[in-house]
């Protein structure tokens, strides 16, 4: 026979929020350094090759924005279902 039991470790839902959010700040603080340290040198470019750059760039832009996103919604659901957790153990405490 198997065990049927659902184990919902709350520290670990509250430290997965934390390491999602952590992931974003550092996402964020990555991106941003990268864009300022390759700016003087972006600078420099004229014509194809800074067109090129340009349009590589703003697909990097939309995918990490994507990325940022998703992380998001993942966190909101990581965060959900840690509320709805603790609302469902609250209310099985209740009935004793």
């Amino acid at each position: 026979m198997s065990d049927s039991r659902l184990v919902v470790n709350f520290a670990a839902l509250a430290q997965a929020s934390a390491d999602i959010q952590r992931a974003l700040g550092l996402l964020d603080s990555h991106l941003g350094q990268l864009e300022r340290d390759a700016a003087p040198l972006v600078a420099t470019w004229e014509g194809a090759a800074r067109e090129a750059y340009d349009a590589r760039q703003a697909t990097w832009r939309r995918a990490s924005r994507d990325l940022r996103a998703i992380l998001r919604e993942i966190k909101v659901a990581v965060d959900e279902s840690a509320a709805d957790y603790h609302d469902t153990e609250r209310r099985a405490a209740g009935r004793f």
